[in-house]
């Protein structure tokens, strides 16, 4: 994993320093309003306190995006990253409140892997979610979609078509551990009723995009 530390293209002139720190700031600004904005629509969807959501909503994005400009600074691997964290947030929100997330969110998804990226890209990038989503497709016909339902199938397959094929395959390898981990510490007693995964394959795929 390379990281990509902030100082080295801090330091080059005082006029490139008055420029990156502009536009970190407005990255940052943006991301906040954003998460806010989608942190008060999710919290009126699913009657949820407003105050409290935007907050946490707001708290996830302004650190997400901290983390993304220290990794790659002002360039468009931190826009596209800022607007995956914040569909990731959304989608993870909707499963734990409803156990369920709408088709656009993936198509959102989707979008986001075009940012940035050449017309020759896109065949791998679609090839990417084919093969990454083809794990989730046969564990959901095992399981009789008890454990991975078509939401995460979906939501799979476009997050991989932004982080390429390892990238999607260690992320969905991260969430699914992080899931049986934490479901055994939880020990759930209700064995019927289903778990929310997609808070932890989001988790597994922002994890992996920085890979």
């Amino acid at each position: 994993m390379m990281i990509r530390p902030i100082t080295p293209w801090i330091l080059t002139s005082s006029e490139n320093l008055q420029t990156d720190w502009w536009i970190i700031l407005l990255l940052i600004i943006v991301s906040g309003f954003a998460a806010m904005f989608l942190g008060f629509a999710s919290s009126k969807k699913f009657f949820d306190d407003k105050r409290k959501t935007g907050l946490l909503f707001t708290g996830i994005a302004v650190s997400m995006s901290i983390i993304l400009i220290c990794f790659f600074g002002c360039a468009m691997s931190t826009i596209k990253g800022i607007v995956l964290s914040l569909i990731l947030l959304v989608s993870s929100y909707s499963d734990i409140k409803r156990r369920e997330v709408e088709d656009y969110l993936s198509l959102m998804v989707v979008l986001t892997a075009f940012i940035g990226i050449e017309i020759s890209q896109i065949p791998f990038a679609i090839l990417s979610a084919i093969i990454v989503s083809i794990p989730t497709i046969l564990v959901c016909i095992l399981c009789e979609g008890k454990t991975i339902g078509g939401a995460d199938i979906k939501l799979t397959a476009a997050c991989a078509m932004v982080i390429g094929v390892w990238g999607g395959l260690i992320g969905l390898m991260i969430g699914l551990t992080l899931s049986i981990i934490v479901n055994l510490v939880i020990q759930n007693k209700d064995k019927e009723e289903t778990f929310p995964l997609i808070p932890y394959l989001a988790t597994g795929f922002m994890v992996a995009y920085f890979i």
